[in-house]
């Protein structure tokens, strides 16, 4: 049934949270500090509520915001504009962010445990120590991403483009690189045991896998 503006939202437990204002696509939350480290339970969980309700804040505007140490599990943030966003430490372990806009965002220390980051552009995205084991990166734009002891064991990155990208010390371990650029990376003690690549992988000059 479709919903009006007046409705009554319910969060995943099926408890009120507001009043339905219209799709959250229009909001802009750009530069807003909307969760933090020392925030009340309460407050957690209402913010974490909003993500979880039906229309979610796929494609809203949160350039900028503060979200280091939110609980986005699970959340659908397709399309939505995470540019220069501070998402570390975040909880976004099978979250969709297919074709999110995470460029320069800092997403170090970031659980994305099984997340869907198909077509996500992260260019110059910090991704240090992030947890991205089991994550869908197809044809996710890596280039100039900070990688450094990253987990991605088992991740697929099919097509991805990882030009530049500091994957030093990071753990590609059973990951998926079929088509995918690494043209330039630094690939530094990257543990790249039982990677599955083809001839259309591209590695950095004078790298042999």
């Amino acid at each position: 049934m479709e919903r009006k503006k007046g409705d009554l939202l319910l969060s995943w437990q099926k408890k009120p949270v507001g009043i339905y204002l219209g799709n959250y696509s229009h909001y802009s939350f750009k530069d807003s500090i909307v969760c933090s480290w020392g925030q009340s339970s309460r407050r957690k969980k209402a913010f974490k509520a909003l993500f979880y309700t039906e229309s979610s804040l796929s494609g809203a505007d949160l350039q900028g915001a503060y979200l280091s140490g939110a609980d986005l599990s699970g959340a659908n943030l397709s399309g939505t504009n995470l540019k220069w966003a501070n998402l570390k430490w975040a909880n976004l372990d099978g979250a969709n962010l297919t074709g999110a806009n995470l460029r320069s965002a800092n997403l170090s220390g970031a659980y994305l445990r099984k997340a869907n980051l198909s077509g996500a552009y992260l260019y110059c995205a910090n991704l240090r120590d992030a947890k991205l084991r089991g994550a869908k990166l197809t044809r996710a734009n890596l280039s100039g991403a900070k990688l450094t002891d990253a987990n991605l064991r088992d991740a697929n990155l099919y097509c991805a483009d990882l030009r530049g990208a500091d994957l030093r010390g990071a753990d590609l371990t059973g990951a998926n690189l079929e088509g995918a650029d690494l043209s330039g990376a630094d690939l530094t003690d990257t543990d790249l045991l039982n990677i599955k690549y083809n001839k259309y992988t591209v590695w950095p000059e004078g790298f042999k896998p």
